[in-house]
């Protein structure tokens, strides 16, 4: 089955290893991972970045640890029920896909593949989509069952394609030559396809599309027509478009309004029926992370400090230094905030911005939450969980 790093990993099957250890201190145990859902990259289609069925991620440690082989690189994760699908790749021309065992870290299963998974998968109940680089000027997006049978293959023309989207049993993604497509998550059939863009500098889809059933929200870069555009979820015709930015990361969905963070300074908001802008808010630092939202509170950070802000409004709410990477969205796991620093994870409260705990912890690729804990990445073939310590 599949799993993945900040780069994605490849290569799994003969020879893994897993490695399980429980926490450092063995007068605190730390609490069995209990299920949870993270099917997608930012949870679900609308890519909030938040979960608030979790109930709370509170002190802990390391809970199992499981090492692959010394060769391969994890690009990311997902989370269904309580099965981790693991993507990467290994060598840089051959790739893995793999399903772990929440609660221990036991490797389940895996396929070796061959092409690099290059982002996390993207699951449903039904399908498990990986994201593959082929050679230099092409990509695809490969269909698996539970069972580990492909059921579909669909070419992407451009180097590292971004990983798609899943609304509703349909697949959307988009390449960096500014194509635009939809696909039956059944077989990979062409529901409609589009190009954004010009011939001269085409056009560039660098992050998921953000889905929701009144829109298909896609950021294009690297072109004359770059800017943010909504699309009809059934034909792909325009809905409305703001031109200009050159927007880069993820964009969230909450509400009536598009999150969206620009690469210099600004998060704004933008109503989802028009694109009229609501508002936006000036930050600190250059670098700005996508947002993630969860009861009316958006989370984003520049290079220097994390930031809550007023969905409504985009005013400060609170504010803490802490030294974040804006590479990654934060996470939203019920009442409290994950974001990753360069050498560790930090716990804040949603409402107030307290910070609750740190970790000397750090990931290579986005952390995924479940109910007590959250999986981490300390090293590119390692795979660890981190769970609350028992009462």
């Amino acid at each position: 089955m599949p799993s993945s790093r900040r780069t994605y990993l490849a290569g799994v099957g003969v020879g893994l290893s897993t490695i399980i250890a429980g926490c450092s201190d063995e007068s605190r145990p730390t609490s069995t991972p209990i299920a949870s859902n993270w099917e997608q990259i930012g949870h679900d289609s609308r890519h909030t970045s938040a979960n608030t069925s979790i109930s709370n991620i509170s002190q802990g440690d390391t809970h199992w640890r499981t090492e692959l082989e010394a060769n391969a690189e994890i690009s990311g994760v997902a989370v269904i029920d309580n099965r981790i699908i693991a993507g990467g790749r290994r060598e840089m021309e051959r790739g893995f896909l793999s399903q772990i065992s929440l609660g221990d870290g036991e490797i389940l299963s895996s396929v070796e593949l061959s092409t690099p998974v290059i982002a996390p998968p993207v699951l449903s109940e039904n399908s498990v989509i990986t994201t593959c680089r082929i050679d230099g000027q092409t990509g695809n997006l490969r269909s698996f069952d539970y069972e580990e049978t492909e059921r579909w293959s669909h070419r992407v023309a451009g180097t590292l394609p971004a990983p798609p989207a899943i609304h509703q049993s349909v697949v959307y993604g988009g390449s960096r030559k500014g194509e635009i497509f939809a696909l039956e998550e059944s077989d990979g059939d062409v529901r409609w396809e589009r190009t954004l863009g010009d011939e001269q500098t085409e056009g560039a889809v660098s992050a998921p599309p953000t889905v929701d059933e009144t829109g298909v929200y896609i950021p294009l870069s690297s072109s004359a027509a770059q800017g943010i555009y909504s699309l009809s979820p059934t034909d792909g015709t325009t809905k409305w478009k703001i031109e200009g930015p050159r927007i880069l990361s993820i964009l969230a969905r909450t509400d009536d309004v598009l999150l969206v963070s620009y690469p210099s300074y600004d998060v704004a908001a933008f109503d989802i029926r028009t694109g009229e802008r609501r508002w936006s808010t000036s930050l600190a630092e250059k670098e700005v992370s996508p947002p993630a939202v969860s009861d009316g509170i958006i989370v984003v950070a520049d290079e220097t400090t994390l930031y809550g802000l007023e969905a409504e409004t985009g005013e400060e709410r609170w504010s803490i230094t802490c030294d974040p990477d804006t590479a990654y969205q934060p996470v939203i796991a019920g009442p409290t905030v994950l974001i990753q620093s360069e050498n560790s994870l930090i716990c804040c409260s949603v409402e107030d911005g307290e910070q609750l705990w740190t970790s000397d912890h750090s990931s290579g690729i986005p952390i995924v939450p479940f109910e007590n804990g959250l999986l981490f990445s300390p090293a590119p073939n390692t795979l660890a969980a981190y769970s609350s310590y028992q009462e």
